[in-house]
Parts: structure tokens; sequence; C-alpha cells
């Protein structure tokens, strides 16, 4: 595979902001103080993580209103098979949207045996120009506290 297919782009570190349980995201940098980048299928990623957290829309004022994705609808759902169907649903939506995603293999929503208002996604997708299938893992959250 070519890697430079999947692109590069400026690190993002995704954290949980304790308060809210949601997703949190600061630049990262090198230990010589550089913005530290991200390439390949880290890239890819990444982009998959941001793009699932964007809501639909959020960004048409920049020329971009089908970026993103339908999650947030979400919030506040009963976390029952009908919502983990619609997550799934959701997530397959937007990652078909990814020109840099080949196939979708696999999406996967479960519920943490530690926090029955969140899901686990956990998917698998095969990157362009590979057979190798990548895999992601992240909560969503369908409650904020």
């Amino acid at each position: 595979m070519d890697e430079e297919l999947l692109g590069k782009d400026l690190s993002i570190l995704l954290e949980p902001y304790p308060d809210t349980r949601g997703l949190g995201a600061d630049l990262t940098i090198t230990r010589d103080g550089d913005l530290e980048v991200v390439d390949g299928r880290h890239n890819l990623g990444q982009a998959i993580f941001h793009r699932l957290l964007t809501r639909r829309g959020e960004l048409a004022d920049i020329g971009h209103p089908d970026y993103g994705s339908r999650l947030h609808e979400l919030i506040g759902e009963p976390n029952n098979q009908e919502t983990r169907d619609l997550v799934r649903l959701y997530v397959k939506e937007c990652l078909s949207q990814e020109s840099r995603v080949q196939d979708i293999m696999n999406i996967r929503v479960t519920v943490p045996e530690d926090n029955r208002h969140a899901v686990i996604i956990d998917l698998s997708v095969t990157p362009i120009r590979s057979s190798v299938p990548m895999n992601l893992v992240f909560p969503y959250y369908l409650e904020v506290d």
C-alpha cells in the first residue's frame, strides 16, 4: 500500500474530559517543541475518529455540509438494541463518505459493563490499496453527566 495515499496531518491527541465524558483534543508536540504530525494509517485512524465525532453539518459554513456523522442525534436516547443499531448505521453511513476507506469490514457496538450510558464502537476497515485491515475502538457516550 502507498502510505502517501492516506495523507499527513497534525497529530491531535484525543483524551476524555472527566467533567463532560466527551472527547477533547489537543495538538501534540515533539521533544524539540515542534508540532507533531501523523501519516499513513495513523492519519487515517485519526481522520476516522474526527469524522465520527464531528456533527454532520457542523462544517457547512466552510464548504463541507456532509462531513461528519449523525451520532450526536442519539445523545439522550436509551441504550437499547434499537439505539445500538442506529449507532452502527450512522457509523457505516459516515465511513462510506471517507474516500480512503476501501471496505468497511465490521462495525460492532457493545455496552461496557461499567457504564450503561455508553457504547463501545469497534470497527474494522480496509484502507485503499491495502489488503490489511485497520481496527479502531472507542467509546461513545449517550448521556453527558
